[in-house]
């Protein structure tokens, strides 16, 4: 299978700037990985609902954004299949400033925790794990790093953050998507 990539962010936000629809590229990535990890079911249409009453108010998806948002979508959800650990969040690349991928990780992290718990039923079982994973998701999206610090060390912090994210994303769907076939990825702590 070829490797389906991530649109770029910049690519992204131009795209969404130019439609009447108000959201950040980081928060339409972190919705879609949201329902990928919360559990929507896996046949490439039964995000489009839920996504759409989290992304329009189920007004319905501009047509000018319905491929970027298909690319999104087809790309996280190859990536959170795949057993390489290539998942990605689609956040600004690391020559913007700490403050706005700062900012980019929160919407991302926010929009998730939307989708996660627009498809995540209370009575699915998760385990502990993921059960704090989203605890934890939830307090580093309203975690106040210093961006005024561009040290080495408030780069490693958000690098840290954003590693954790990402692995504990990629945990969240091998435990709880239609995926029966992934083995499970030890939570990295």
């Amino acid at each position: 299978m070829d490797k389906v990539k991530l649109p770029l962010f910049a690519d992204v936000n131009t795209q969404l700037q130019h439609s009447d629809l108000l959201v950040h590229p980081a928060d339409v990535h972190g919705v879609i990985c949201g329902l990928l990890c919360g559990g929507v079911k896996l046949d490439n249409k039964a995000w489009l609902e839920p996504f759409d009453q989290l992304m329009n108010e189920g007004l319905g998806i501009p047509d000018s954004l319905e491929a970027v948002f298909a690319d999104i979508y087809n790309a996280s959800e190859a990536a959170l299949e795949d057993m390489t650990l290539g998942f990605e969040l689609l956040i600004p690349d690391m020559d913007q400033s700490l403050e706005s991928r700062m900012e980019a990780l929160t919407e991302w992290l926010q929009g998730f925790l939307g989708g996660f718990g627009m498809v995540h039923s209370t009575s699915t079982n998760a385990s502990d794990e993921v059960k704090e994973l989203i605890a934890d998701f939830a307090s580093i999206a309203q975690l106040d790093l210093d961006t005024e610090d561009d040290s080495n060390e408030a780069e490693e912090a958000f690098y840290e953050l954003v590693e954790y994210v990402r692995m504990g994303a990629t945990y969240c769907f091998n435990e709880l998507s239609d995926c029966g076939d992934i083995k499970k990825i030890p939570v990295l702590h």
